[in-house]
């Protein structure tokens, strides 16, 4: 399998990107590069106001689409005031945006009761929000997957995506069997495998997470590669599936000029 970016060999396959940061990329060069090669849908999500309002800002509709949230590190400092303008903010561009994210629980950096309860407590306001305006939902769950999964499970109608998925397969199973999507980043461990290897491809997203974990949205096709050779499928084949699942997932139509159908 090829591991460095700058070995990938050029491709013309259509890929998407289920999860990334493009407010923290050092400007657009990366981001043009790898919508040349083949990264024709990015959703790029906010974590804070700042990133929220960027979102918005560099998103074409065409090839980059916004999530609006707070994550579970904001989420702990966030003022109400400030937290009630993001809840704002999502309302008002409810139609411009594909999902509400990233948000959700982290226990590694919330490491006491009242941090803990204070993401909680945001998590469960924007899973509200998400109901109220019928989007689907970009989670968080490091170290918190039994906890997430507990939040999520009187909530049956929300479209999931868990986001960077390191849980193992029985709670993958869990989750699938919700009709939650498990999210790949180009990341491999011996967990992963044994996921995807378990989970059917159609429950599958790929994500790049960049600039966090992959370079830029390029990166994506690492995670295709990988679902492609552990399911014993071309990579042609598994891009165009993983593909199809996001867009599907995001409600993005295209043809149709945006979305939300």
């Amino acid at each position: 399998m090829v591991k460095e970016l700058g070995m990938l060999q050029k491709t013309k396959v259509e890929l998407a990107d289920a999860h990334s940061h493009l407010d923290l990329m050092d400007g657009m060069h990366l981001i043009n590069e790898a919508i040349e090669y083949g990264v024709s849908t990015i959703i790029t999500d906010g974590v804070d106001t700042k990133s929220n309002l960027k979102a918005l800002e560099i998103s074409d509709y065409e090839r980059i689409f916004p999530a609006l949230g707070v994550d579970p590190h904001n989420a702990i400092s966030i003022s109400e005031g400030e937290l009630e303008f993001n809840f704002r903010l999502i309302k008002e561009n409810a139609e411009r945006i594909v999902a509400i994210g990233e948000i959700g629980l982290d226990y590694m950096i919330a490491e006491d009761a009242r941090k803990r309860a204070k993401q909680k407590r945001v998590f469960n306001q924007f899973l509200d929000l998400a109901e109220q305006l019928d989007l689907p939902v970009s989670v968080h769950a490091r170290k918190a997957i039994d906890d997430v999964l507990s939040v999520l499970d009187g909530r049956r109608g929300l479209k999931v995506q868990l986001h960077y998925f390191d849980g193992d397969v029985k709670e993958a199973k869990i989750a699938t069997g919700r009709g939650y999507m498990i999210s790949i980043p180009p990341v491999e461990s011996g967990k992963r495998k044994r996921v995807i290897k378990e989970t059917d491809i159609g429950m599958l997203l790929t994500e790049a997470d960049s600039p966090v974990v992959g370079a830029s949205p390029k990166d994506v096709e690492r995670a295709v590669r990988m679902i492609g050779g552990i399911k014993g499928i071309d990579y042609e084949r598994a891009a165009q599936v993983l593909t199809a699942n996001a867009k599907k997932f995001f409600n993005i139509n295209k043809e149709k000029g945006f979305m939300r159908y």
